[in-house]
């Protein structure tokens, strides 16, 4: 039984982390890009934006993607994503704080108060509240689970022995803290379970200092492995790796040579040292800040871009092309114009699965696949549009090549809405649900049909045709708003899942759309349509 709790506990924090990010995303209204990235100015307000982004986000591999997209548009330096990137791991440490202190008795009074709200009340804002109130008593709860298990493991003899034995094998303790977090996905997580344990009496300061250090290293790894997939990413991830790993080399070196005076000295019991040491340990990494342009360059010559003259896999694009810029720029919306039909299938194979009722086998793989090239394609549009010259290109060339940059900017977000999290929230849907599916389905394909046809005006007006269909795109942004947000409201009953479905629906109507403002020169119309 203790096992099974040990289980459920571990489930729950997770569940409740992820609830808890997609609770403050509905605070903030889904923008956290936009804001973080009104704070990249100067490497201070980038710093100060990761914190507070880090704070109201608890999820620093959602803080590394974030990122990664921010450096796509070309205008935001090395050093001012690192430090936004930093700042936000040193945000996310305020939760772990808050997590270390003994308040597992209102976990009940967290839950209650937030199902009230999440449940009973329609205003986005206060229903993500709310959804954030019930994912902390989640975590509350999932802490509660672990120790009484703990408490109760801590009399069977294996299970002494077992810490004694890890006790006396420090780095095996170190790098098993760093495979779970890596497992987890989320430092916060790890620290949680090794705060939980510590009610079972088996685990000293020593163990839960080489605990803390040993998921900070996960951590680290996991912004790698997730920014793996294009060049930005793996320089961001790699970065952060040779800022954290030097310095928790250190600590490890001095935690089992030295006596931990020091970190006994810190405020409070052990679970708030051990939060203090997490904290410290990221501040400590902060001041790289001070040394990211040099930093910036160690990176980019160890990751360098791919070999040759110019991009080259994903596209089809000719590095000669670059030799006549307005033939270029009919490249790259050449290539722009192919993505949308990659969008389009992506979401009409899903919706399909909608209409039959089922998932087709292997849809997901071809998803993920379709996703993967459709990145791949962003990144080499993205470094294509930077090597053509500015000063070649017409007044009108230039709007193109800064809309088509915007597009790309917003393409990650896109793809991954319309891409897997469509298709898990309709596999969840018709799996989990399948009673509520009639009832969902006709304003789920109703909302389908809606970005279908803003993609296609988006295309149009790229093309050309017609550039004032950049009013009518704004127009439709807020009519398309107008009747998800009316939607949600009359269909009472229904699922999460649909939910999370018009939810992501509304987030692609918003990113489509901001392609649109450069060709709308009259601001008074901008303003007049809510820009």
């Amino acid at each position: 039984m203790e096992i099974i709790n040990l289980g459920a506990g571990v489930l729950l924090i997770l569940f409740g982390l992820r609830f808890l990010r997609k609770g403050f995303a509905r605070v903030m209204g889904g923008d956290m890009i936009e804001w973080l990235q009104g704070f990249t100015r100067t490497r201070a307000r980038a710093l100060m934006g990761g914190i507070a982004g880090g704070v109201v986000m608890p999820s620093s591999t959602a803080a590394a993607l974030l990122s990664v997209q921010m450096t796509r548009r070309g205008h935001v330096t090395w050093e001012n994503v690192l430090a936004v990137l930093l700042g936000a791991q040193l945000g996310t440490t305020v939760l772990v704080q808050v997590l270390s202190f003994d308040i597992r008795s209102f976990a009940g009074l967290f839950v209650a108060a937030g199902a009230a709200l999440f449940l009973f009340v329609e205003a986005p804002k206060t229903r993500g509240f709310g959804q954030a109130c019930l994912a902390f008593g989640f975590m509350l709860l999932g802490m509660g689970l672990l120790g009484d298990a703990a408490e109760a493991m801590s009399s069977d003899p294996a299970v002494s022995n077992l810490f004694m034995a890890l006790g006396q094998l420090p780095l095996l303790f170190l790098v098993g803290a760093a495979l779970l977090t890596l497992l987890m996905q989320s430092a916060t997580a790890s620290i949680a379970l090794a705060l939980a344990l510590v009610a079972s009496g088996q685990v000293n300061a020593t163990m839960l200092l080489l605990w803390v250090l040993g998921a900070n290293i996960g951590l680290a790894l996991t912004v790698l492995l997730a920014g793996w997939g294009d060049l930005q990413g793996r320089r961001l991830g790699l970065a952060n790796l040779l800022v954290k790993l030097p310095l928790a080399a250190v600590l490890v070196i001095l935690v089992v040579s030295v006596p931990l005076a020091w970190f006994e000295s810190l405020p409070g019991a052990l679970p708030q040292q051990a939060a203090w040491g997490h904290t410290l340990f990221n501040l400590a990494s902060c001041m790289a800040v001070l040394f990211a342009a040099l930093l910036g360059r160690l990176v980019s010559v160890l990751v360098s871009p791919p070999a040759g003259n110019g991009p080259a896999g994903a596209t089809t694009l000719d590095p000669l092309l670059l030799q006549n810029p307005p033939l270029a720029l009919n490249a790259v919306l050449r290539e722009t114009l192919q993505v949308f039909d990659h969008l389009h299938l992506m979401q009409e194979k899903t919706m399909l699965a909608l209409t039959e009722g089922r998932m087709p086998v292997g849809l997901k793989t071809e998803t993920d696949n379709r996703r993967r090239h459709i990145l791949a394609v962003c990144d080499e549009l993205v470094e294509f549009l930077d090597a053509i010259p500015d000063d070649s290109l017409d007044e009108d060339d230039e709007l193109m090549k800064e809309t088509l940059d915007d597009f790309m900017r917003e393409l990650p977000v896109i793809v991954r809405t319309l891409g897997p999290e469509l298709h898990d929230e309709i596999e969840r849907l018709l799996t989990a649900h399948p009673d509520a599916v009639d009832k969902a389905r006709p304003v789920l394909i109703d909302a389908a049909a809606r970005m279908s046809q803003q993609m296609n005006t988006v295309a149009r007006m790229l093309m050309r045709e017609r550039p004032e269909l950049g009013r009518k795109i704004l127009e439709r942004k807020q009519e398309n708003s107008r009747w998800l947000i009316q939607a949600k409201r009359s269909l009472s009953g229904l699922p999460y899942s649909a939910w999370e479905v018009l939810d992501d629906f509304q987030q692609v109507n918003r990113r489509l759309s901001g392609v649109a403002y450069i060709y709308c020169r009259n601001e008074s119309d901008v303003e007049s349509l809510g820009a």
